[in-house]
């Protein structure tokens, strides 16, 4: 009886021109399915057909959505970059005054987060998370994207944030559901909490320690 070693006929087979075609092809086949599987994943988790759909905020002349705007939109729009050991508490003001700014062309670590200060001339409009979804390498601070973004009753200006044209003072759970179309989960603190897929929108009702506040998030993991 003669014995057979199927996997020399294997390799025997694939050096044949027919055997080297095949494998080939099978190669690029292989190829062009991871690529269009990275493609689809792309566009699927940005136009929102997995992850959700954003709460975009309304802060003055510029329109945050988490997830997807840029620190540079925020520069752009007068903002400057500060954190909370830079602040100090001034009586006269009745808050915090900033004044140091965080340098722009500096570089934020690749994957990476970053709960910050908004300012103006020293004085807090917003607190900002940014951050950096590259896993290979830093990138300067204005490419980074803004994740989440928090604005309270005492920030400066806070009347003139709003969503979908309801201003801060007059955000209610009824009137942002009327909005939205769903009815809030109900936290024991009271805050309201509206999601869809990686997005949330939180809202801290008037008695909260920090006043009225809308909370837009995507959330990173």
């Amino acid at each position: 009886m003669e014995i057979i070693d199927k996997e020399e006929v294997r390799k025997a087979e694939e050096q044949t021109p027919e055997g080297k075609k095949k494998k080939l092809l099978s190669t690029i086949g292989t190829i062009v399915f991871f690529v269009i599987l990275g493609i689809a994943y792309y566009f699927l988790d940005h136009y929102h057909v997995f992850s959700g759909e954003p709460y975009p905020l309304r802060m003055g002349n510029v329109t945050v959505i988490p997830g997807e705007t840029k620190v540079q939109e925020l520069l752009q729009a007068g903002y400057e970059l500060s954190d909370r050991e830079h602040g100090e508490f001034m009586s006269d003001m009745g808050g915090y005054y900033y004044s140091e700014v965080i340098d722009t062309t500096a570089e934020a670590d690749s994957h990476s987060y970053y709960p910050l200060i908004l300012v103006k001339d020293g004085i807090a409009y917003a607190n900002v998370t940014i951050y950096n979804a590259n896993d290979w390498g830093k990138k300067p601070l204005p490419e980074c994207v803004i994740s989440k973004l928090e604005v309270a009753a005492f920030h400066e200006d806070s009347d003139q944030t709003s969503f979908q044209d309801i201003p801060l003072s007059e955000m209610t759970k009824e009137a942002i559901s009327a909005k939205v179309g769903a009815e809030p989960e109900i936290w024991e603190s009271g805050a309201c909490v509206w999601e869809k897929g990686k997005y949330s929108l939180r809202l801290d009702a008037d008695d909260s320690a920090s006043g009225r506040m809308i909370i837009s998030e995507y959330e990173l993991n």
